[in-house]
């Protein structure tokens, strides 16, 4: 089943909630700055290289996420610190645009979803342009984008486990390369794509102004000598 949007079009709670994840981002579009320019690697996993799968601290399996699950996952608590409501708010608007295909790692524990990620194909190109950021896919390309994990389920190896495996359900979609962007500042994501196959492909270069409201967006192939393509993180 895959989910456009988590939240209901209710009132009351659900109202409160929007208003909220409205809050947090505009804050997050004000940490930007009338000019910031930031740098994120394009991560790439070869389907028909073979990967000793990673595995996680807990037993966890991988599907399609359901309503329940991104509520569950999207949820804006009190208890959130600042940086984490950021991230939930960035998923909850993006999910509203309409994102389709989200994956979640399930805890098989007590059957509570941990991790979330979204995976497009070339058919989903028109959708991601309007997201910004984000070269065209070409027909063996896919994409994975916005994971997430919960902060109490963080430092178990969950990201690389369920990303590894979210990955290869790109071959059910046409694709045998998967792609994925990371911030060059973020170690442990980088760390944690490199455990799941994914190693650099080429660098985003972004210069948002206005406080993002205007961005360019340009990429940069790595050749297959630079010896930033197997650097370890």
């Amino acid at each position: 089943m895959s989910i456009a949007s988590p939240l209901p079009s209710a009132s009351g709670t659900d109202l409160k909630a929007r208003l909220e994840q409205l809050r947090v981002r505009i804050g997050g579009r004000i940490r930007l700055g009338l000019y910031s320019r930031s740098m994120r690697y394009g991560l790439c996993r070869d389907l028909n290289m073979p990967l000793e799968k990673p595995n996680a601290k807990i037993p966890i399996e991988v599907r399609l996420a359901t309503d329940g699950d991104l509520r569950s996952l999207l949820s804006l608590e009190e208890s959130h610190d600042g940086e984490d409501r950021l991230e939930i708010a960035w998923r909850r608007a993006f999910a509203d645009k309409g994102a389709k295909r989200c994956f979640v790692a399930i805890d098989l524990r007590n059957d509570t979803p941990c991790y979330m990620q979204w995976l497009f194909n070339a058919a989903d190109n028109p959708f991601i342009q309007q997201l910004g950021g984000f070269p065209l896919l070409q027909p063996h390309e896919a994409l994975l984008e916005n994971a997430y994990t919960p902060a109490k389920y963080r430092g178990l190896g969950i990201m690389s486990a369920a990303m590894a495996r979210i990955a290869e359900r790109a071959s059910d979609i046409g694709a045998s390369h998967v792609i994925t962007f990371v911030d060059d500042h973020n170690i442990p994501s980088l760390k944690g794509c490199q455990r799941a196959g994914f190693n650099p492909h080429l660098l985003h270069h972004r210069t948002q102004l206005a406080f993002g409201i205007v961005k360019r967006n340009s990429f940069e192939t790595l050749a297959e000598t630079d010896p930033r393509r197997t650097q370890k993180f």
